[in-house]
């Protein structure tokens, strides 16, 4: 039988809470998304909306409703310069990645971070200590912290829950009449002697490769979808909010993202194909569910079973939040005729509901109850690295995703352990993972009696390594400022990273961000007091492995 293609576009009616919006637009200017609620993102769903600023910093920020300040948040990571802001409804919004704050948001959190003496701080006001208006001017946008560009990252969140909401659900509609795009599906087998065109292999299928073809397949299979969507104004893509499959007339399958819990968003690990987007940075969601997914999206999710012919009218309905739809429609013909031996997997059976405990090869890893999504095989060894001569220890492979992290106890070889308390001190030997052209990242541990015991989310190649390095200091301001410049002082580190840094000026504590996607700490000289004149300043930075760098550089201010 012919496979038979067809895809539609379809505009439902808008949410009864997008028609009746509680807030207002939290900028002035034209709303226009770059990424959408629970869009697909390594290791957690987007949770909330992304707002272009066409690459303009420091545009207004504006509070959607009445309410108070409940939460600044400070960090170089993440969200950035945060602001939450709790409203008298129930609801709490989140304004991410800021280049600031307003004044009177700026004293408070600036009065914090001198007092705590750290750039990075998480400060909960009482309620009602700082009040805000509708429309009031909260805060500035920025491209602070995880920010890959300008822009505005806005939540509403559920103050009983804490989960995350669609913020579509309450502002006023966006023109959207796009439907999703659809890229490919792939195919699984769920058993080992099923089997999809005559092989016992998963196989993904392109829009190209699968329109006019017969699709053969036998046993229990699951299905995914590779799709996407686009808002009509800005044209970036964004995630999907509904999929549903059926087998003929029969729902198998159907999940709808109108609301994530923070604590179970790495569930998305579960929800994708982790291995595939490994390999190809495409994300195909699963139309089944592992034993071990807890996202409560899901109001219906089976296999289907292949008999030998029978005939499977398969179709995918994919919607967006306004309800603009895609439809895809193909067969497939069951036949168990096979073109290769069932492959047996290799590896270490492991169960995803056992605490398990693996101890084998001089090392000891720590499995929690519930770290797998699934059953997995998992291959050890050790080997030699030529490049670092000393041993290497391989946990599995990068393509499979844990939901917790697993802790490893790994021996320091003898010709390291030797020199610790002479040469090394114990926060100098730490756990590193090999990566890409033989590099080693830095993983971390403590040391006792000649192991290292560190925590990892990845599975992969393992090492122990060393680091004796003080990060870099370097000026890069000129000797002469004056209250209109900035002190921009740039810092780095070879291997570990940036754990601590300080910068005191004439003996004193300063404020100075750290800006990590730049690698610089900076200052603006205003807003350092500094009076007309020579001064002195000396920056500290250390890294995590106790490796401390002092710089210390004269200037003048006019």
């Amino acid at each position: 039988m012919k496979l038979r293609f067809l895809i539609l576009s379809i505009l439902f009616p808008l949410s009864l809470a997008a028609q009746n919006p509680l807030y207002r637009y939290p900028m002035d200017i034209p709303m226009i998304m770059s990424a959408s609620f629970c869009e697909l993102r390594p290791n957690h769903f987007h949770a909330g909306l992304d707002i272009t600023t066409a690459g303009e910093i420091g545009v207004d920020i504006k509070s959607v409703a009445d309410g108070y300040v409940s939460r600044i948040r400070v960090s170089p990571f993440g969200y950035g310069h945060a602001l939450y802001i709790t409203h008298y409804d129930g609801y709490t919004t989140l304004y991410g990645h800021l280049s600031g704050y307003a004044p009177k948001i700026e004293k408070v959190i600036s009065a914090q971070q001198y007092k705590n003496q750290s750039f990075e701080v998480d400060y909960y006001p009482q309620k009602d200590e700082i009040k805000v208006k509708r429309g009031e001017v909260v805060a500035f946008s920025g491209n602070t912290g995880g920010s890959g560009g300008p822009h505005l990252h806005f939540e509403v969140r559920e103050n009983e829950t804490e989960d995350a909401l669609n913020p579509l659900a309450f502002i006023q509609p966006i023109d959207d009449i796009n439907p999703p795009t659809i890229y490919g599906v792939k195919i699984y087998i769920l058993e080992n002697d099923s089997q999809v065109d005559g092989e016992c292999a998963d196989k993904y299928y392109s829009m190209k490769q699968i329109s006019g073809r017969t699709i053969k397949a036998f046993g229990h299979i699951g299905l995914g979808i590779n799709a996407n969507d686009f808002f009509s104004v800005g044209g970036r893509p964004c995630g999907l909010v509904e999929i549903a499959l059926y087998d003929g007339e029969k729902l198998v399958f159907q999940s709808r993202l109108d609301r994530m819990p923070f604590d179970k968003s790495r569930y998305i690990n579960s929800f994708i194909d982790y291995a595939h987007y490994q390999d190809t940075k495409q994300y195909v969601q699963k139309c089944f569910v592992e034993p071990n997914n807890q996202l409560d999206i899901f109001s219906a999710h089976d296999d289907i079973y292949i008999a030998p012919g029978e005939t499977h009218n398969i179709r995918f309905e994919l919607k967006d939040f306004v309800g603009n739809t895609s439809v895809l429609r193909f067969s497939i013909l069951g036949d168990s005729s096979v073109n290769n031996t069932p492959i047996s997997p290799s590896g270490r059976p492991l169960e995803w509901a056992l605490q398990q405990r693996i101890d084998t090869l001089g090392i000891t890893v720590d499995i929690p109850q519930g770290t797998f999504y699934k059953n997995e095989y998992v291959n050890l060894s050790c080997d030699t690295s030529p490049r670092y001569s000393r041993p290497v220890y391989t946990v599995g492979n990068y393509r499979i995703p844990l939901q917790n992290y697993i802790s490893m106890r790994i021996p320091v070889p003898e010709k390291i352990k030797s020199l610790i308390g002479s040469q090394y001190t114990p926060k100098q030997v730490f756990v590193a993972k090999m990566g890409a052209k033989n590099s080693i990242g830095y993983v971390g541990g403590a040391y006792s009696n000649g192991y290292i015991t560190a925590e990892t989310r990845t599975l992969g190649s393992f090492l122990i390594a060393t680091d004796t390095i003080a990060p870099k200091i370097v000026g890069k301001s000129g000797s002469v400022l004056t209250q209109a410049g900035n002190i921009i002082i740039g810092i780095s580190d070879n291997m570990s990273g940036i754990e601590k840094y300080n910068v005191f000026i004439d003996g004193e504590w300063k404020l100075f961000e750290y800006d990590y996607k730049n690698v610089r700490l900076i200052a603006p000289v205003a807003k350092l007091n500094l009076k007309s004149g020579s001064h002195t300043l000396v920056a500290k930075v250390e890294d995590p492995c106790g490796n401390e760098r002092v710089w210390e550089w004269k200037f003048t201010v006019r």
